[in-house]
């Protein structure tokens, strides 16, 4: 069966530019790959990427989902493509679900929403959502933690309203995997739960086996400072440095932490660190035999998928549910409490000290991130398009 597939999101669609923007290019890639006539509809006017793997269609005006002659455009579009699946990469943007609820009464099609972060951000995050939340003259009354429970029920309350939206809107919520069932029933309760539907994020292939590895740590991602924690990158090397003399630290990425990270590295003069700014990963995964996370919070994150698939192994905080779903603790990586940086430099100097146990977890890692392909992964899809679609 040929399916015509449309997917939406918000920003450009350019996979270089984040996670939700890659995501739609591996699932398009996929279902173009397998003959179904893929389109991906951006409400963002420019930015676009060259791509082959759908056919694009932009929205006419800025302002986004806020624009209401862009939500007709995304009517006119269903209308005129009669897809069989609508894939809504942005759930939470009320508009776009209202208009796809409108434009259902006039055309069937399997509709869905995927969830792209985490839904405890703010849970176990409190700190910063009371700085984010709260005006500055305010925050010392709620820094502390009847003052967080407060707020923390005001955002659960909130929530709760939104999840309960997506969930009456969308045939199904599509999820990464168990652990972010925990956290829709956290805030919904068992709620439409019958409506939820399990399918992870994929990655191109898996090394058929370990290759050589260098004496070098990698940390690669973003570098910013509320998710993705790159204030703790130096701190963590200052203790590791003097313990792995023979070692390098590389950190591959870009953001507003790297000028503050270049000239701290060099007004301290710390040894064996190199910044990269933005690259292609693979052959940073490929000689690294160490990865380490920092992030605050992660929908699904890529990288430690993408780290296994390369047998770097993933030394992470876990701080997420979907962490420790994705990396195997002490089987395909290393599993940290959150933000002990002492904790995470002890691990890793004796990680790389010992090198029958970095053998074995290499090995574990490119195992576990086989659950990961994108041939299993969009198999996946498939097989729940075929199921919804074909029934009787």
């Amino acid at each position: 069966m040929i399916y015509k597939i449309l997917i939406i999101l918000t920003p450009a669609f350019d996979p270089n530019t984040g996670g939700v923007q890659m995501s739609t290019y591996k699932m398009s890639n996929y279902f173009n790959n397998q003959g179904h006539d893929t389109h991906v509809y951006s409400y963002n006017v420019g930015g676009h990427a060259q791509q082959e793997v759908a056919t694009l269609h932009s929205a006419a005006k800025k302002g986004g989902n806020n624009e209401q002659k862009n939500n007709q455009q995304l009517q006119d579009l269903i209308l005129s493509l009669k897809p069989n699946v609508v894939i809504n990469q942005m759930p939470y943007e009320r508009p776009i679900g209202e208009a796809l609820r409108q434009v259902k009464s006039k055309c069937d099609f399997l509709l869905l929403g995927c969830l792209r972060n985490t839904l405890y951000s703010v849970k176990l995050n409190l700190d910063d959502y009371v700085k984010a939340a709260v005006p500055k003259p305010l925050q010392p009354l709620f820094n502390n933690a009847v003052g967080k429970q407060l707020l923390l029920q005001k955002h659960k309350s909130r929530h709760k309203e939104d999840l309960k939206f997506i969930l009456d809107t969308y045939d199904y919520f599509v999820m990464f995997g168990p652990p972010n069932m925990e956290e829709l029933k956290y805030f919904v309760g068992n709620y439409e739960l019958h409506k939820t539907h399990l399918i992870p994020n994929s990655i191109p292939s898996v090394l058929p086996e370990v290759p050589p590895k260098d004496k070098r740590i990698l940390w690669l991602s973003r570098l910013s400072y509320k998710q993705k924690r790159a204030d703790l990158i130096l701190p963590f090397w200052k203790q590791v440095m003097h313990e792995l003399p023979d070692w390098q630290f590389d950190v591959v990425g870009n953001g507003d932490a790297y000028e503050d990270l270049k000239q701290q590295i060099e007004k301290e003069q710390i040894p064996r660190i190199t910044l990269y700014g933005k690259q292609n990963p693979e052959a940073y995964y490929k000689r690294s035999p160490i990865y380490i996370m920092t992030s605050a919070f992660e929908g699904f994150p890529n990288t430690l998928i993408e780290a296994q698939s390369y047998a770097s192994i993933p030394v992470v905080y876990d701080n997420y549910p979907i962490c420790s779903w994705a990396v195997k603790e002490g089987q395909s990586g290393v599993l940290i409490p959150p933000f002990k940086v002492d904790y995470m430099a002890r691990e890793v100097v004796a990680l790389a000290k010992n090198q029958e146990r970095q053998n074995q977890l290499m090995q574990t890692a490119l195992d576990n991130a086989k659950e990961f392909e994108i041939n299993k992964v969009g198999q996946e899809w498939i097989s729940f398009f075929n199921r919804e679609l074909l029934k009787p």
